[in-house]
């Protein structure tokens, strides 16, 4: 009987171990991440609201947060780092410009999202993030990189 009794206090304090070891990972991983300032999107051919951030982990991945978005259902939708300004209403070839597809958006095309951001991206290079439908080849929205 207390063989049985030993075994299950020790199972308990290990499994409590892996549970504050567990929790502790987490917290770091959060606390450990570095923001830049948040930017608006704005509207450009799509009426268009919501923030984004570049967050860096702790473990030097970067991820673009997309918070709150809402704009227009569309066909083809993507997320880029661009290297120029947003483009204008009526620009029809922004792939001319130095861009990174981060990404299909996808529906519902409200709320939140995040892109991984690669490795060798060097952002100092982009000027801002742009939602692209490739489909009918117009800028919906645009924000600046900060």
């Amino acid at each position: 009987m207390k063989i049985r009794t030993v075994v299950a206090a020790l199972l308990t304090v290990s499994a409590l171990g892996f549970a504050i070891t567990h929790a502790q990972t987490m917290k770091s991983d959060t606390m450990g991440s570095a923001m830049t300032t948040v930017s608006k999107f704005m509207t450009v051919n799509a009426p268009t609201t919501g923030t984004f951030e570049i967050q860096t982990k702790s473990d030097g991945s970067r991820v673009l947060a997309i918070k709150n978005l809402k704009t227009e259902a569309g066909p083809d939708l993507h997320v880029y780092l661009y290297a120029g300004a947003i483009p204008s209403k009526t620009a029809k070839n922004v792939k001319a410009t130095k861009f990174v597809d981060l990404g299909k958006l996808a529906a519902p095309f409200k709320g939140n999202y995040n892109y991984s951001v690669p490795a060798n991206t060097k952002l100092e290079q982009f000027k801002s993030v742009i939602i692209w439908c490739d489909v009918a080849k117009v800028t919906f929205a645009g924000a600046n990189l900060k």
